[in-house]
């Protein structure tokens, strides 16, 4: 690939109605992973934060995504966000803020607060509680504006991409990581989309309660049906809008990736539904489609769900699948059994950058950019490339370990910061 790649990143909107595009201005930390405590304020265009590895630079931008998605993209448990050492605060928490400011002027104060339960500790070895390292599950307060929100009223308020040298999951990972992927998107730019997929994670936990109960006592199909008819309801509703993501996606992922391989392969998203659906039927009467689909499937694997005593079918059991196809290759080739991994990284690019598009068409703004350490997986003509694009997003936030890496002509027109121990200060 040559130095292209500035015209293949979507066009960003210098301005947006009235004033400046949405932005992050201020981001405050407290007990967050390394940072004991932290206030940085940002502004629109791109700014660098300079750092050694282990020094907090991915940190800082899981915050900012965290505050966006209200998901963390590497904690496997919301505790592993408290800092270590916070267990000297009466009661250990960290606390995740930020302004934001909207093309129109408005602006928005959000918050999330994760607390230790004072009672997490019973039982905790006296050296785990030194270590910052109690037992138990933390609970999360969100506030927008002061006003107490569920996670799933929090998306929107702040959308934001994430790029991470780690994106190969996309292609080479689980189901589950193309399935985020496809939440993650959607729970940004369609809120009924974020309610429904909450909402239908409660319902398949709820049924797979009563599925492991008719082991122990007659099953009664009424008692099911209850539940199926809420599955069906969010499950369909889900399935649809992912149907139409995948539709709209699929023109900007094959021009950009045909642009980022010179034309030399052709990239094509299929999305891989657990039930039989009919991609032809028109819009307007797909879901209702998809739910007589759905409680066909449910009917028929009935006797399978309560052998496994698991619902085996609906969008939790989705995937997504990426066919490549070379110009001297008849047959089409599935990405995520036999690309290489150079080809698995054209292709998370290629898709990071068709949702930055996406995220634009539906929200009538572009996304915070958050980058981390991108520039060290890229030759150099590649870095100059994405260099000459991010540098005209409405605001870009990027990550490295050195300077370096950046033209000077880049450096001039960007906010550098350098992050030691825990805190941020003008680089140098």
């Amino acid at each position: 690939m040559d130095g292209s790649l500035g015209l293949i990143l979507p066009q960003f909107t210098a301005k947006m109605m009235s004033g400046d595009p949405m932005h992050l201005t201020r981001l405050v930390l407290t007990n967050f992973r390394n940072y004991a405590h932290l206030e940085l304020d940002l502004a629109p265009g791109v700014t660098l934060i300079q750092g050694e590895n282990a020094s907090g630079k991915t940190s800082l931008l899981e915050a900012i995504f965290y505050l966006a998605t209200a998901r963390s993209p590497h904690a496997g448990a919301e505790r592993e966000l408290v800092r270590w050492g916070a267990s000297e605060e009466p009661i250990p928490f960290a606390r995740v803020e930020a302004q934001v400011e909207r093309s129109n002027g408005v602006r928005t104060q959000i918050e999330i607060l994760l607390v230790q339960a004072e009672e997490n500790f019973r039982g905790t070895t006296t050296e785990a509680v030194e270590a910052g390292k109690p037992n138990g599950r933390v609970s999360k307060r969100i506030k927008v504006n002061g006003v107490s929100k569920r996670a799933i009223d929090l998306l929107g308020a702040l959308n934001a991409v994430l790029f991470l040298p780690e994106d190969l999951d996309l292609v080479f990972g689980s189901p589950g990581d193309r399935r985020r992927f496809l939440d993650t998107t959607l729970s940004q730019i369609d809120p009924r989309y974020g309610r429904a997929l909450s909402k239908y994670g409660q319902i398949v936990e709820q049924r797979n309660s009563l599925l492991r109960e008719f082991r122990e006592r007659a099953f009664k199909a009424d008692e099911l049906a209850i539940w199926d008819r809420q599955l069906i309801e969010e499950g369909s509703l889900i399935i649809a809008r992912r149907v139409e993501m995948i539709e709209r996606s699929n023109p900007l992922v094959a021009d950009m990736h045909t642009r980022l391989t010179d034309g030399r392969e052709q990239l094509r998203l299929i999305y891989e539904p657990s039930l039989p659906v009919d991609h032809s039927v028109p819009k307007e009467s797909r879901r209702s489609e998809i739910a007589k689909s759905f409680a066909q499937q449910l009917k028929t694997l009935c006797p399978r769900e309560l052998g496994a005593a698991m619902t085996l079918v609906g969008p939790h059991r989705d995937d997504l699948r990426f066919l490549l196809t070379r110009n001297h290759d008849a047959a089409a080739m599935d990405a995520t059994t036999y690309a290489s991994r150079g080809q698995g990284r054209t292709i998370a690019l290629a898709l990071k950058l068709a949702q930055i598009a996406l995220m634009r068409a539906e929200t009538g703004e572009d996304p915070v950019l958050l980058l981390d350490d991108m520039m060290s997986e890229l030759d150099p003509a590649r870095r100059a490339a994405l260099a000459r694009a991010i540098q005209d997003a409405p605001q870009a936030i990027i990550t490295s370990t050195e300077t370096a890496v950046f033209t000077p002509e880049f450096l001039e027109r960007t906010r550098v910061l350098e992050l030691k121990a825990g805190q941020v200060q003008t680089g140098h």
